[in-house]
């Protein structure tokens, strides 16, 4: 059996080839549970060097290729690998059986010809960024048995096979909600909040059993304009604020200071990480506990896309302080109630659907510590098994939860 999974983005690419070879990995222990053990597990560039890879180990084997949309999904075919003529592929093709599904123009030993040929099943994860006519076509010459997409927003017409509510990933310690957003007066409030907060995140997370060490997910303006706070502004702004340098990392598309780094090593001393939009799809660290985004009032910088890399609960289990289960956000929106949508949409990409949010009027109590402006943090008398979005305009007392989440049934 055969089986192609589609990954979005290289770091997904990445984490999925690693967690599908580790033998103490969930997937891998219950795959090779179900297939006796006999799994091999390839990168692109294997198969196309046919690395153990062969009509006889595919006869024998479960066998599973890892690769990107984009190595396969293109316009013009000509000059690209996956559909070159290759000849170690040779040997698969004495054994094709199925000639009228064969891809028009494409020789017979060109790996999107075998894979075609070999009707695999084929996982699509983070299906949403694949319904493009040219991602059709890509399914369609993979001549699929099956296809499985893994999504957070499946599209009206899917076949909802499994749905996971935000309600069982929160029973399942899995996520950190709910999630708490502020709305501070000013961009340097922000910078003050973001560094307050982790502070107290970090002396609570001293008091736990296990290693925590909370970090500040900033999302700085892009350089559009000559007054925009860039990342690099930002990192002069912390540093002056008294973060020592070597607590602040920048991951934006030209630079990735993350590169080699273990953030949930107790060595790591990276507690403030600055990017624009690099982490998006593919990147999760436990220990991210508030993303800090520094919207200029009078524009807005989409956490859409963002805020779902702080959602994940760190050791998969719920931490003593209720303030350790929670995520936060940050911002000196002028829009506030657009930026509250924006992180709704952000949760709906983590798997908070739009049929588990309604908005309510309750209110929850809250202590005020001392700190410039007004900032109440999440008493331990929050409801540790509400799945909701609180916000927090700068002059209120009390946070209003204007987003929560439905439970089944409700």
């Amino acid at each position: 059996k055969v089986v192609v999974w589609l990954v979005s983005s290289n770091p997904i690419l990445d984490q999925t080839l690693a967690a599908l070879r580790n033998p103490y990995h969930d997937y891998r222990q219950q795959i090779d549970k179900d297939f006796g053990s006999r799994v091999e597990v390839y990168s692109g560039s294997q198969v196309l060097n046919a690395q153990n890879f062969s009509p006889t180990t595919v006869q024998e084997n479960l066998t599973i290729i890892v690769l990107s949309f984009d190595s396969l999904r293109i316009r013009r075919k000509e000059g690209r690998k996956a559909y070159q003529e290759n000849s170690s592929l040779e040997p698969f093709v004495a054994g094709f059986e199925h000639p009228e599904t064969m891809i028009p123009d494409v020789e017979d030993n060109a790996l999107m010809q075998v894979l075609n040929q070999l009707s695999p099943v084929v996982i699509v994860d983070e299906s949403h960024n694949a319904q493009s006519d040219l991602s059709v076509e890509m399914l369609k010459n993979l001549n699929p048995t099956f296809v499985l997409d893994l999504t957070a927003t499946p599209r009206k017409s899917s076949n909802l096979i499994s749905i996971v509510s935000a309600q069982e990933l929160k029973k399942a310690n899995m996520v950190k909600l709910p999630a708490v957003v502020y709305n501070r007066p000013s961009q340097q409030d922000v910078v003050d909040t973001a560094i307050y907060l982790r502070q107290e995140l970090e002396n609570k997370a001293n008091a736990e059993s296990c290693y925590i060490r909370p970090i500040v997910l900033f999302q700085a303006e892009p350089k559009i304009n000559r007054g925009a706070t860039t990342f690099l502004k930002l990192r002069d702004k912390l540093i002056a604020c008294g973060i020592p340098s070597n607590q602040i990392a920048i991951k934006t598309s030209e630079i990735n200071e993350l590169k080699g780094q273990n953030l949930l090593s107790s060595e790591c001393q990276i507690r403030y990480i600055i990017t624009v939009n690099a982490l998006k799809e593919g990147w999760d660290c436990p220990f991210a506990y508030i993303l800090a985004t520094l919207a200029n009032r009078s524009s807005q910088v989409d956490v859409e896309q963002i805020v779902g890399r702080i959602l994940r609960l760190p050791y998969v289990r719920s931490h003593r302080d209720p303030m350790l289960n929670m995520s936060y956000v940050l911002t000196s929106s002028s829009d506030f109630m657009t930026t509250v949508s924006s992180v709704v949409k952000g949760l709906n990409r983590a798997g908070v659907t739009d049929n588990d949010c309604r908005t309510v009027d309750a209110q929850i109590t809250g202590e005020e510590p001392s700190v410039g402006g007004n900032i109440q943090m999440p008493s331990s008398e929050t409801p540790a098994s509400e799945t909701s979005v609180y916000t927090m305009q700068p002059d209120e007392k009390t946070p209003k939860p204007s987003v929560s989440i439905k439970k089944h049934g409700n």
